[in-house]
């Protein structure tokens, strides 16, 4: 039986994330890193997307993303995790050994501008929560870290306005109670 079409309409934004199969490892060099960013960089070229935020940690990702048309979100990550997963097969000589991702990959409707901010606070501020840094935007791997980069042309402007002090924000800690 095939599987319900997922439901992601032009002109939303969403948070999407997937990791390795087994919670493995996905990246192991910076080559890894740039090559996934690359893949993330040339699929809006073949895909009608926006990317406002992502964060790739080493065995998952996360992304917000707005699709510009009905198919485009589907379309985009799969060809983008395809692609990659190929690659990583190929380089890690597993081909033929299963899965490289967990699942085809989550994702949920951004719902309104604070939902936004959350999200792409708790996207940019995943390397802090893991201890893999002590400012986020000094995960080179990260949406923080790539929007000080003036040539960088992967992200796409904010449909909404982040408060002057956004690293702050991101790098406050957060309370034990506070979701996503």
């Amino acid at each position: 039986m095939p599987r319900r079409t997922r439901y992601a309409p032009a002109g939303c934004a969403f948070h999407v994330t997937n990791r390795r199969i087994e919670r493995r490892q996905l990246f192991f060099n910076d080559a890894d890193y740039r090559g996934f960013l690359r893949l993330l960089a040339i699929g809006k070229k073949r895909h009608a997307i926006k990317v406002f935020g992502l964060c790739l940690m080493p065995n998952h990702f996360h992304a917000m993303v707005q699709p510009e048309s009905d198919s485009a979100l589907s379309a985009y990550f799969h060809w983008v995790q395809g692609c990659y997963a190929c690659d990583f097969r190929s380089r890690t000589q597993t081909i033929g050994t299963g899965h490289v991702f967990q699942q085809r990959f989550w994702s949920e409707p951004i719902l309104d501008v604070y939902h936004f901010r959350n999200v792409l606070r708790y996207i940019e501020a995943n390397p802090i929560a893991a201890k893999l840094v002590e400012r986020a935007e000094q995960w080179r791997w990260g949406s923080l870290h790539l929007r000080a980069d003036v040539a960088d042309r992967l992200l796409d402007a904010l449909p909404v306005q982040l408060p002057a002090r956004w690293p702050d924000v991101v790098n406050e800690e957060r309370l034990p109670d506070e979701g996503d």
